[in-house]
């Protein structure tokens, strides 16, 4: 009973970790497809490696004593894994190679030595299992349903709860090492309340499983409704989106899976189209010496087309990571090819961690979808990022945050984040504005700078700056870090 228990329980880390790891690339190089992709092959192929090695360890010392030294390996190789992503990744994330390499390299460095160290589990329980040749098939196929039962168990607690419980990506690294230690403790000691520890792990599983499947399951009734005056224009898939174009009466919009990236007035590019894209403006007019702006985050390119429209001294750098993006955002959308526009292709952090320029103004609107519909990218909201962020700032600069989520959890959490990295961080309906300035001025003096803009843009200005106040730190938010940055869980959060 206890070799199983120790098989279980072995499979249970080995997706723990794996789970891990998906949060742990992601805040160091993305977590689009490729990153994920990266993440499962390297485990894939180490558990290769694990499962022949183990067969071949236990075929060689077919005793109890070499699974345990398999965990305890395990759990030792699990505990330096925080350290080495401390020290590896940013030289990673900083050297030649090509960043479409990144996720590989830094994934097996991580994590390929505790992966094949706890994919060799199995293999070893089956020879320690293997008493007679009559029984060798069941015993290797009751030895796998057992890992593999583990397996569903790690990753839905690991995903569902024990991030969240823990606060910490690293801290759940050190948990699935440590619960690798204690299962090789207790192969060594042989408890003789093993039966009572088996019944209790299994309830657990079940509970478990239970209670995260339970409210789980929803349909998006969006999907059910039907779309009256509406004809799509495009449909196509990046590595990183399904994206649609469609016309809906004088509108065209631009779609991420189920979630509405951009509005635009057909008749009128220039027009009116999702409210907030107005209110970046703002933060040109409180630094009228503005010249260089960095957007992370295109979408359909609606602030660089209205930016290089109405400002003829400033020039912009727009990054999006994805390539199709901006094809469909020239195509469909009229971002325009103009000298004082330049697009780069990368994930934003990374491209700032390879950037030496310093921009005037930051606009971070880069947004995505998942099972819960937008969302932002965590590693684009925590204190590190911001951290970075700052560091290309002008002196007098502005980093401005969009954030769609105002009525939310998260937005104090990220107003708290920024208030750990910039001096002064004031707010206006869900738009983040952090500087080492003073961010408050007169507004009439403010708006005086908007004459040459569109009545529209005036207006919205007009009113943000009545509603723009100073963030204050608080001790009841959050501070998001690479570490731990809940930002679905938040997001959801009201």
């Amino acid at each position: 009973m206890v070799l199983r228990i120790a098989v279980c329980v072995a499979g249970a880390l080995l997706m723990g970790l794996e789970i891990s790891a998906f949060r742990i690339i992601g805040k160091s190089f993305g977590a689009a497809l490729r990153e994920t992709t990266a993440v499962i092959s390297v485990f894939l192929a180490a558990m290769s490696i694990g499962y022949w090695a183990g067969g071949r360890a236990g075929d060689r010392w077919p005793r109890p004593s070499a699974l345990v030294t398999t965990l305890l390996g395990a759990a030792i190789s699990c505990f330096c894994v925080p350290w080495i992503d401390a020290w590896v990744s940013p030289r990673i994330a900083a050297s030649s190679f090509s960043p479409a390499t990144h996720a590989f390299l830094a994934a097996s460095a991580l994590f390929v030595l505790p992966t094949i160290l706890l994919a060799a589990t199995s293999p070893i329980a089956v020879r320690l299992f293997a008493t007679s040749t009559g029984s060798s098939g069941s015993n290797a196929g009751s030895i796998s349903a057992i890992s593999t039962a583990g397996s569903i168990a790690g990753s839905v607690v690991t995903a569902f709860f024990l991030i969240d419980w823990l606060a910490s990506i690293n801290r759940t690294v050190i948990v699935v090492g440590l619960g690798a230690a204690l299962t090789a403790a207790m192969i060594a000691i042989v408890s003789l309340q093993h039966r009572v520890v088996a019944s209790l792990m299994s309830a657990a599983v079940v509970i478990v499983i239970a209670a995260a499947f339970a409210g789980s399951r929803s349909i998006d009734r969006s999907l059910l409704a039907p779309l009256a005056n509406t004809r799509v224009v495009y449909t196509g898939d990046s590595p990183y989106h399904h994206i649609t174009v469609r016309d809906r009466g004088p509108l065209r919009e631009l779609s991420f899976d189920i979630s509405i990236q951009t509005r635009m007035l057909r008749a009128d590019p220039y027009g009116p189209g999702a409210a907030y894209t107005d209110l970046p403006h703002v933060s040109k007019l409180l630094r009228p010496n503005v010249k260089r702006i960095l957007l992370i985050g295109i979408g359909g390119g609606t602030m660089p087309r209205h930016f290089i429209r109405y400002y003829d001294d400033t020039a912009i750098d727009a990054v999006d990571v994805d390539p199709l993006i901006v094809d469909v955002a020239r195509r469909y959308f009229g971002l325009p090819s103009d000298p004082r526009l330049r697009i780069h292709i990368a994930d934003g952090r990374q491209f700032l961690k390879r950037s030496n320029e310093k921009w005037d103004l930051i606009i971070i609107d880069a947004y995505t979808t998942n099972r819960y519909g937008d969302t932002i990218p965590a590693h684009l909201t925590t204190r590190e990022f911001f951290r970075e962020a700052g560091s290309h700032l002008t002196p007098g600069g502005i980093f401005h945050f969009h954030c769609a989520f105002h009525r939310t959890a998260l937005l104090p959490a990220i107003e708290n984040t920024m208030r750990a990295e910039f001096p002064h961080v004031a707010q206006m309906r869900g738009e983040i504005l952090g500087s080492d300035a003073p961010l408050l001025e007169d507004r009439d003096a403010v708006l005086q700078r908007a004459q040459s803009l569109p009545p529209r843009i005036r207006a919205t200005a007009d009113s943000a700056l009545r509603q723009l106040t100073t963030v204050a730190p608080s001790s009841g938010a959050l501070v998001l870090t690479d570490d731990y940055a809940p930002v679905d869980l938040l997001a959801r959060r009201r």
